[in-house]
């Protein structure tokens, strides 16, 4: 359930943004499965109907499983915000030295 209402949050705020197209990555296979068979999903139905209508209002949404490895900052962050008791987002005031070089770190130029 928190899954499915993060993921209508983030859908919500992506459109009232006003992006057009989006692609969502998450490690949880099952909240993929839920979006693209919500008649499997009876329990969540209503947050499943909710989700599905905004989807609908955005042009282009896209939903692709994700490795932790491959999700690593976006987890660190998390933490970081849990462990810090962080109201307020921190991303926008250019975030913390550490996560600018995870970031570098984990940038596909340095893949090579």
């Amino acid at each position: 359930m928190a899954e499915l209402r993060c993921l209508e949050w983030v859908l919500q705020s992506l459109k009232d943004l006003q992006y057009k197209e989006i692609i969502i990555g998450t490690e949880s296979q099952e909240l993929i499965e839920a979006v693209k068979k919500p008649s499997s999903w009876p329990r969540f139905r209503v947050i499943l109907q909710r989700i599905s209508v905004l989807c609908s209002e955005i042009q282009m949404v896209a939903f692709e499983a994700e490795t932790g490895a491959s999700n690593q900052v976006a987890t660190a962050i998390a933490k970081s915000v849990l462990r810090d008791g962080r109201l307020q987002s921190y991303l926008a005031l250019g975030g913390p030295a550490w996560l600018h070089n995870r970031i570098l770190l984990e940038s596909p130029v340095n893949d090579s």
